[in-house]
């Protein structure tokens, strides 16, 4: 179907690719993974003829029709979201079965492309696509702006599809659920691998292992011939015999074992405290035309926190991270800044605000003109830029260079407060691990919005949802906020089977007879199981027993918990572990995460208290 034959491509002194060979077979789901600035973007405009290769040769089947999804969008064609999804095409029923899984409601179909968001365009654009059933469908970071359900109907559409895909993604769970196949790009060639990511990753280790190991048995081989020449080199009765070493040495092809970009740490400035509470919106309002996104919005930030903004796409949270960061204006209510706040603000564009001419370097130094030179090359080269790469012009950069270019940005001067939209988004996993580690170690506020649900486990220490205009909270992390979701699911589930008909109550439905005895008049207060509130006391009284269970099940989790860091505590204050230190930093290290687990129980135990004494009020009223 497409096969790419030893392929050479150059940007200046920059190598991407050198005789690169692979082959898409048809029917496969290829996922391209590779670090920021390797080429995949390169690679698939050579496939599509708009960049062609310095050598080598890319051959496409005959009329081989190839729909491309890029990571930026050019100006959409059409006037409404129908118009747009279905150009030149005409299965408008199929047209909105796909816009509905993506995320569009019925009335969304006629809305003008220009109200729409940037990720909300993009959903438009891959529906356009999808309908348009090419013979190999190539995709740049398609899951950047899709929420959970759209991305679960993305997923179950790709894999139920007979088409051929391509797709560039550093969403390793995503490639996991779709991909047959990985090639990555390493070393500029493209390595090609069976299965999903994580097959993809074991295989890459032991093909790794086998060729450190092929290269130390080489290694031990060479040096075993090279000794026996030098030691016999001038010895007459041996020259025969060395003469026949020297060039067995000679036509050694050595094993050269490539290393992987160093992974780089890098922490962010201390900032200035500031004082306790940070941000607070009081009785916000905040309307888009005729879309009320807030009515009546309280929310406040304490210092320390770092919170997550959750939610469907659409819900407001771009719009509450801008009225935080206060670039977006509202219709009523206040913002009121705490004392010693400053503030960054990372947008989910942000990368597009850069001078395209600039420099890595001189991009940096935009931002500040008090910072040293040797500074910001320290700061570009923890980003992942050396020496010449921090000369590149931001234009000849990928999309999660750039990303990494504008987060760098942030740094120069530091900020005690980072409100991030989507900061992960195009960045490699090796660059998404870097900056989890720098937001994990800093010391201020953090309010952040990412589909990353990775990202989100390790940084988040509370989370908001956003839901029809209303932020409620979770008083956890993003693992607590996933526990408190699936219960509060499994209650709706066990209210809605306590209100299913019987098997008998649903024979008698099928047969169309109406068995049941004639409705006895209302007579007083029936509060019996025969009565109208029967069902919802049952359903009460089981919901309080349940809460019940789990609050005393709670309730004992604390006590251990308090009992194994109180124990810790008496182990900690043993002089003899002093001079062991090591051993003593990892016993405090593990002692700190209960602490830490004591908190989110603790935080439990309250929501399941709270929600027992909401149901034995309604029992007893």
């Amino acid at each position: 179907m497409l096969q790419i034959e030893h392929v050479n491509k150059q940007f200046s002194t920059r190598i991407l690719l050198k005789d690169a060979t692979a082959h898409l077979r048809p029917h496969t789901r290829t996922g391209l993974v590779g670090p920021n600035g390797s080429g995949k973007t390169t690679l698939l405009r050579m496939i599509l003829g708009e960049d062609s290769p310095d050598e080598g040769t890319i051959r496409k089947r005959p009329k081989l029709k190839i729909g491309y999804l890029p990571q930026e969008l050019e100006t959409l064609a059409g006037k409404t979201v129908l118009d747009a999804a279905h150009r030149d095409l005409y299965p408008e029923h199929e047209a909105k079965r796909i816009l509905a899984g993506l995320g569009f409601a019925q009335q969304d179909f006629e809305r003008p492309i220009e109200a729409l968001s940037g990720g909300y365009r993009m959903r438009v654009a891959l529906a356009h696509l999808l309908l348009s059933e090419p013979d190999v469908l190539m995709l740049d970071e398609p899951t950047n702006h899709l929420d959970k359900p759209t991305q679960k109907w993305f997923e179950d559409f790709l894999v139920n599809s007979n088409m051929t895909i391509l797709v560039i993604s550093h969403d390793t769970k995503f490639l996991d659920r779709i991909a047959t196949h990985i090639w990555e790009l390493r070393h500029h060639q493209i390595q090609e691998y069976r299965g999903t990511y994580t097959n993809f990753e074991h295989q890459r280790s032991e093909r790794d292992t086998h060729e450190q190991l092929a290269a130390n048995r080489q290694q031990k081989e060479v040096a075993r011939v090279q000794k026996f020449i030098d030691r016999f080199r001038y010895q007459a009765n041996k020259a025969s015999q060395v003469q026949s070493r020297i060039k067995q040495v000679e036509k050694v092809k050595l094993i050269e074992i490539k290393r992987d970009q160093r992974r780089v740490r890098f922490k962010f400035p201390l900032p200035a405290a500031s004082g306790r509470q940070v941000i607070e919106l009081s009785h916000v309002a905040k309307s888009y035309g005729e879309t009320v996104v807030y009515a009546d919005l309280n929310f406040s930030i304490e210092r320390g926190q770092r919170i997550s903004l959750v939610g469907e796409n659409g819900a407001g949270k771009s719009t509450l991270l801008k009225m935080l960061a206060g670039v977006l204006p509202f219709e009523k209510g206040t913002r009121t800044i705490g004392h010693g706040v400053t503030l960054h603000y990372f947008a989910q564009h942000q990368a597009e605000t850069l001078n395209s001419e600039h420099t890595v370097l001189e991009s940096l130094e935009e931002v500040s003109t008090v910072a040293e030179r040797n500074f910001l090359r320290g700061l570009a080269g923890a980003f992942l830029f050396s020496g010449p790469d921090q000369k590149k012009p931001i234009k000849a950069l990928s999309g999660g260079e750039r990303n990494r270019v504008a987060l760098a940005r942030m740094l120069v001067e530091p900020a005690n407060t980072l409100l991030l939209d989507e900061p992960t988004n195009h960045l490699d996993p090796a660059s998404v691990d870097v900056l989890t580690d720098a937001l994990t170690d800093f010391p201020g506020t953090i309010v952040f919005i990412s589909h990353d649900p990775t990202f989100l486990m390790r940084v988040s220490t509370r989370v908001v949802e956003i839901d029809d205009g209303k932020a409620r909270e979770f008083h956890g992390d993003y693992e607590y906020y996933l526990w408190k979701r699936a219960q509060e699911l499994e209650s709706i589930k066990e209210s809605s089977e306590d209100l299913r008909p019987t098997a008998a109550q649903q024979r008698t439905q099928k047969s169309g007879k109406n068995t049941a005895p004639p409705p006895k008049p209302a007579s007083g207060n029936q509060t019996g199981p025969a009565g109208p509130n029967g069902s919802n006391r049952r359903d009460l009284t089981k919901s309080r027993d349940r809460l019940d269970k789990q609050v005393t099940q709670a309730e004992k989790e604390i006590a251990e918990m308090e009992e194994r860091i109180k124990a810790r505590d008496q182990e900690l204050a043993d002089p003899v572990l002093y001079q062991k230190f090591s051993r003593w930093n990892e016993l405090h290290h593990e002692q700190e995460k209960w602490k830490k687990d004591l908190d989110r129980l603790t935080a439990r135990w309250s929501d399941l208290s709270q929600e027992l004494e909401d149901a034995k009020k309604k029992l007893a009223g």
